[in-house]
């Protein structure tokens, strides 16, 4: 149970939050440039390539999500249904993600410090 937490659930959903987060940001500085997220060129990104990376990677995160529900519920089986250990569990899986929907814009600001040196020329 404990690898498949650390390595599926946490290393590799975060990932792809992260993965997510930084092509989300790179959208919404395009937008606020240009007042449109996808069609736009820069002289080292295009947004239709952005686009169509975000939307792959959020399928695919869709899908992992849905696994990691599924596999840790079968991996922390015992007598009873709540037991600790699903219980801590299914907080970070279904905690992490409503943290992060409940304030999207603190996330978003602190990557375009990243991503906005994307943009200048």
């Amino acid at each position: 149970m404990k690898p498949f937490l650390i390595k599926f659930n946490v290393l590799y959903l975060g990932g792809l939050f992260l993965t997510l987060l930084f092509l989300v940001s790179i959208m919404v500085r395009a937008r606020l440039e240009w007042h449109i997220c996808c069609m736009w060129e820069t002289k080292y990104l295009n947004g239709n390539y952005i686009a169509a990376i975000y939307m792959i990677v959020l399928l695919v995160s869709i899908i992992s999500y849905a696994y990691a529900l599924w596999k840790t519920w079968q991996l922390t089986k015992s007598d009873t249904i709540i037991n600790k250990r699903r219980v801590l569990a299914f907080g970070w899986l279904i905690g992490a993600p409503l943290i992060v929907a409940s304030n999207p814009i603190v996330f978003i600001s602190a990557m375009r410090l990243v991503t906005d040196r994307l943009f200048i020329p």
